[in-house]
C-alpha cells in the first residue's frame, strides 16, 4: 500500500524561501493516513548483508557497531548534476547524513552512505528537474539497488513538493526523491527516512515526523522508535549492515 505524506519547510528555518509540501503518491478517493501501531520485533535473526570489501566514499563513517541493538542501515545517494554543478556535493551529502544520524541515534539506528553518485540525468533518459507523480517511480527502478535505502536529489520536483518517500512495505518500487533547495537538511532527508521506516505524521511541534520541518523538529518518541526498528527488521533486513 502506497499513501501520501506531506511535509512542509517551516519559513522561520528556511526563509525567504516559499514553503513547500513533499509526499509520496496521491491516495485514491475516500482514503486516509492510518495511525502507526507499533509491530512486535521478530523472533528470528535477521539476514544482515556485509558486503565483502565495501569501500565507502571518503570519509564517509560507517555506522556498524558491536551492540547488538545498533541497526546500521546502508544508503545510496544519487545527486543530479546539470551544467557540471551537482544538486549535493558530496561533502554536502556527508554533512547532511552526520545530522540524520545525530537525529536518529535517539533510537539507536544509524545510516551510513555507501555510495554517492553524481549524474546527469539525461544520459539515463531522465529530466533534471522531474514531476514526481508521473516519473518517481521510473527514478527509482534506475539507481535502486535493492540493498540500501536510496535518496536522489533532483533539481526541482514539481506540484509544490520537495521530497517523495516510500512507505515501508517491501514494495518493489521505493525509494525517497528530494529537491535540491533542500536536500541537504538533515531533517528533511531525516524525516522522509522515517516514513521509509513506517512513521506516519504525528501534531507535536517539536517531533522529526511533524509536517512542518523547523529548527526543532527532531524529537521521536519511545513509540517511534519501536515502529522503526520493528519495520527494519521486517521490511528492510536487506538494507542492514552488521560489522
Amino acid at each position: 500500500m502506497k499513501l501520501v505524506f506531506v511535509l512542509v519547510i517551516s519559513l522561520l528555518t528556511l526563509a525567504p524561501q516559499t514553503s513547500h509540501a513533499f509526499g509520496l503518491r496521491r491516495p485514491s478517493a475516500g482514503s486516509s493516513t492510518p495511525t502507526p501501531t507499533p509491530n512486535p520485533l521478530p523472533t528470528s535473526t535477521p539476514v544482515t548483508i556485509d558486503p565483502v570489501g565495501m569501500t565507502l566514499p571518503t570519509g564517509a563513517p560507517a555506522c556498524t557497531s558491536t551492540d547488538p541493538n545498533h541497526i546500521c542501515i546502508g544508503l545510496k545517494l544519487v545527486s543530479y548534476t546539470q551544467s557540471g554543478v551537482d544538486s549535493i556535493t558530496q561533502a554536502q551529502a556527508l554533512a547532511m547524513m552526520a545530522g540524520v544520524n545525530q537525529v536518529w541515534t535517539q533510537c539507536n539506528i544509524g545510516f551510513q552512505l555507501e555510495q554517492y553518485e553524481a549524474v546527469d540525468p539525461t544520459t539515463q533518459g531522465l529530466a533534471y528537474n522531474t514531476n514526481w507523480e508521473s516519473d518517481g517511480d521510473t527514478v527509482r527502478r534506475t539507481f535502486n539497488d535493492g540493498t540500501s535505502f536510496l535518496v536522489v536529489a533532483v533539481g526541482s520536483l514539481s506540484g509544490s513538493t520537495i521530497a517523495v518517500s516510500e512507505e515501508a512495505g517491501g514494495a518493489s518500487v521505493y525509494g525517497t526523491l528530494v529537491e535540491k533547495l533542500f536536500a541537504t537538511n538533515p531533517l528533511t532527508v531525516g524525516h522522509e527516512l522515517g516514513h521509509y521506516q513506517g512513521l506516519y505524521h504525528v501534531s507535536d511541534s517539536t517531533n522529526l515526523m511533524n509536517p512542518y520541518i523547523g529548527a526543532n523538529t527532531e524529537q521521536l518518541t519511545s513509540s517511534q522508535c519501536d515502529t522503526a526498528r520493528s519495520t527494519d527488521y521486517a521490511e528492510w533486513q536487506s538494507m542492514m549492515r552488521t560489522p
